[in-house]
């Protein structure tokens, strides 16, 4: 089923709040740590930093870099890069 349809229908996505215009590092980590209620998060920035380092390992590392770049500078300084990874 095609991404779009599957978060409308079955992940009550709402295309009208999405994207989020608050693009800044705490209002990013207040939003995952926010996304688990049951389990909350100690270290939300250490959980996010984290995930960017497997992101980091699973993709392509020029499809990373396009990422990272599109990011807000505040953003991009917690994935860190392949040479900062190294």
């Amino acid at each position: 089923m095609p991404e779009l349809l599957r978060g409308v229908y079955y992940e009550h996505w709402r295309p009208a709040v999405t994207p989020v215009r608050h693009r800044h590092r705490d209002d990013f980590i207040s939003r995952v740590d926010s996304a688990f209620p049951n389990d909350p998060l100690i270290f939300a920035a250490d959980a996010v930093v984290a995930v960017f380092e497997l992101l980091s390992e699973k993709i392509a590392a020029g499809e990373v870099e396009k990422v990272r770049h599109a990011l807000p500078a505040d953003l991009r300084a917690l994935w860190p890069s392949e040479s900062e990874a190294a």
